[in-house]
């Protein structure tokens, strides 16, 4: 499929522990090219304490980086956004409206991550405090937290109090305990986002052509289609509604 967007990322070069340099970066962009990708939203950790770029720096780095695409005819083509992933505190709803942290490519969308040994019942209070403060609640790699692992009631509670789901790519080739609830989410229609959460090109590569292919077999075209296209697609036009 092409056309594609991957909403969760760590592309943006010198911000976080993802690509190290421009160079790196740039490569990252053509294998998402070569996969079928022409939208990006480069999503930077923001983690209290741990990593914490500020918003000059990471809008630097994006015109920098951009500037370097239009010097290749198939990254040029390609329409590049910036957001945050954001480790859930309490203050993360004052950090949002300070502008201390970004948004999804300026819309009202939030990626939200969480401690992967996170109490249920905290990823629930942080998803509906941020979603009762006008803003929609992304939980990133829904899958990663293990707590979390096989609850569908959860999830489906979650979806409840506002909030959008995202799996990564390689949740679908992980260890049986995880791929089998990252399917059984896809089958219930319960994710919303897939992004590759790539960090590099030595291990955590861009990969989603083969798991748009897989996710095309089993839960149809229109599926699909809403999960890779259009979306985020709703996210970069405006994000004024939610999906």
């Amino acid at each position: 499929m092409t056309g594609m967007t991957d909403m969760h990322c760590h592309v943006l070069p010198g911000v976080d522990d993802g690509a190290r340099d421009i160079d790196e970066a740039l490569d990252m962009l053509q294998i998402m090219y070569d996969e079928g990708i022409r939208s990006v939203i480069m999503t930077p950790h923001y983690h209290g304490g741990h990593m914490e770029p500020d918003v000059e720096t990471i809008r630097l780095r994006f015109k920098e980086l951009k500037e370097a695409a239009q010097g290749y005819d198939t990254l040029a083509a390609m329409d590049l956004y910036i957001g945050c992933e954001i480790y859930y505190y309490p203050s993360v709803v004052e950090w949002l409206d300070e502008g201390r942290v970004l948004t999804m490519a300026g819309s009202r969308y939030v990626l939200l991550e969480f401690g992967y040994s996170s109490d249920v019942r905290k990823i629930a209070e942080g998803v509906s405090r941020v979603a009762a403060s006008g803003y929609y609640p992304i939980i990133a790699h829904i899958e990663r937290y293990s707590k979390l692992v096989g609850d569908m009631n959860a999830v489906y509670d979650l979806t409840d109090r506002g909030a959008y789901i995202q799996i990564n790519t390689e949740a679908l080739s992980a260890g049986w305990r995880i791929r089998s609830f990252a399917r059984k989410l896809l089958k219930n229609e319960l994710v919303h986002f897939v992004g590759t959460d790539a960090h590099n090109m030595r291990g955590r590569i861009p990969r989603m052509m083969r798991e748009s292919e897989y996710i095309r077999r089993r839960c149809g075209e229109e599926y699909c289609r809403e999960l890779f296209i259009e979306n985020p697609s709703k996210i970069t036009a405006s994000g004024l509604e939610g999906i």
